[in-house]
């Protein structure tokens, strides 16, 4: 038999409370009660303490730091797609589809160029009316007003890609380019002149119209910068030969050796790939107020304008048509006279054989193969007749 005390102690052990067996019920609610009080108390301190408010944050794998810019696999993969496009259609999808979330001076200034070479004289005004074609401007105008773009070497390059864009769109003047481009000189006197040649195109044709100083350029920019160019004219492609082109044509920037350099870079075969009917009628003008009256490079220039005469305007026709017959050679007679042409290469004698359509050797249609065609129907007067 158990006492009265020891049974409420195996009783209270046994529900688990913490209570002594001395309490009587009256005081168990009230210790309860403090404790938790006790706990409300505590819980304050702990939220107090700054590292429960703000935890260290653990960063998930495959979730690098937050970066500022664009990686450069995915920025050569839209300059990549830019460059690819098949017209300047596409290239304004891009311009749009990338605009706000994935924006990089770099593609931008690539696009807007891209859309000015890609266009004729009159779709580039249709273009340059164009909200997203205009934002992408307005936002590349205030970049290249910046003194530094925080991309090194590559800036220069980057700003006057975008100096050309905005020149050819016709969203900037000369003279509104001027400190931008005396700024650019400096960059490649400063570097030496280590930079693509298309840069340095680009300045000459840009800086044509006004005259650029700096404080650390040794010499004239009209004496400097073409000795430069003369001596990296096989670098030179199709656009690059027709910015030299058009830049000689401003008075005082003639230079003799290298009009003769270019001139004969127009020789070379695929020359013209990737330019368009305007720049190739531009050329055609150019050549002809030089007087660079060269048929080894006219005719190929006026082959490439003849497989392209579609897209031509009837003023950019009648252009190049007057600038043909001034230099003595007709657009029409560009192509090679039938017969043989023997020349020297080197060591080596080539011969050429050229061959004139004949009657007869022409494409047919499909369908048209040994067939006649039947006679036309007769007309018949008699209208009982024409019932059956």
């Amino acid at each position: 038999p158990f006492t009265r005390t020891q049974h409420r102690t195996s009783k209270h052990t046994m529900l688990g409370s913490t209570y002594d067996s001395d309490q009587s019920e009256e005081e168990k609610p009230k210790t309860e009660e403090k404790k938790e009080e006790g706990a409300t108390a505590a819980a304050p301190k702990r939220e107090a303490s700054p590292q429960a408010k703000a935890p260290a944050a653990v960063p998930s794998k495959g979730k690098g730091k937050a970066r500022k810019g664009l990686t450069d696999a995915r920025l050569q993969d839209i300059c990549k797609e830019i460059r690819e496009a098949k017209s300047a259609t596409v290239v304004v999808q891009v311009v749009r589809r990338l605009f706000d979330k994935e924006w990089d001076v770099r593609w931008g200034a690539e696009a807007l160029q891209q859309i000015a070479v890609r266009s004729t004289a009159r779709t580039r005004k249709e273009w340059g009316q164009d909200p997203g074609v205009k934002k992408l401007g307005e936002r590349l105008k205030k970049l290249v007003a910046e003194e530094k773009l925080g991309l090194g070497r590559v800036g220069t390059d980057v700003v006057l890609i975008a100096l050309d864009a905005l020149r050819r769109m016709a969203y900037q003047e000369a003279e509104g380019q001027k400190e931008a481009l005396e700024r650019c000189l400096a960059g490649l006197v400063q570097d030496k002149w280590q930079h693509p040649v298309k840069s340095l195109a680009r300045l000459f044709w840009l800086g044509a119209p006004i005259k650029l100083k700096t404080k650390d350029t040794e010499g004239d920019f009209t004496s400097s910068l073409p000795a430069q160019l003369r001596a990296r004219t096989q670098e030179l492609d199709g656009t690059d030969v027709g910015l030299l082109l058009a830049a000689m044509r401003r008075e005082g920037m003639r230079d003799e050796a290298l009009l003769e350099k270019v001139v004969r870079r127009l020789k070379t075969e695929g020359i013209h790939a990737g330019l368009s009917a305007t720049d190739l009628v531009d050329m055609a003008e150019a050549l002809c107020e030089l007087g660079a009256h060269d048929e080894e490079a006219l005719r190929p220039l006026g082959q490439e304008i003849l497989r392209r005469r579609g897209e031509l305007s009837p003023p950019e026709s009648h252009r190049v048509h007057a600038a043909y017959d001034t230099m003595k050679l007709p657009l029409p007679q560009v192509w090679t006279k039938p017969g043989a042409v023997q020349k020297r290469d080197a060591s080596e004698l080539r011969t050429t054989q050229a061959f004139a359509l004949q009657e007869g050797h022409e494409k047919k249609r499909r369908g048209n193969n040994e067939v006649e065609r039947t006679s036309p129907p007769r007309v018949v007067r008699d209208y009982k007749m024409m019932s059956y």
